[in-house]
């Protein structure tokens, strides 16, 4: 109990501070922008040749 009280006090320090806060919301965003992008963009297949194909 008391390490994830711990843990909670070191968590609000760290979220306390604009800049902190800041950082963490610009790495979400650019989590889900990498995980959009890897998902949604699809490369055109009709000039692949097979080799190609089996290294994605």
């Amino acid at each position: 109990m008391e390490t994830s009280h711990q843990f909670v006090n070191f968590m609000n320090r760290l979220l306390s501070s604009e800049r902190s806060k800041w950082i963490f919301v610009i790495g979400l965003v650019a989590t889900g922008a990498g995980f959009t992008v890897k998902n949604v963009i699809s490369y055109p297949t009709e000039f692949t040749t097979p080799e190609m194909v089996t290294l994605r």
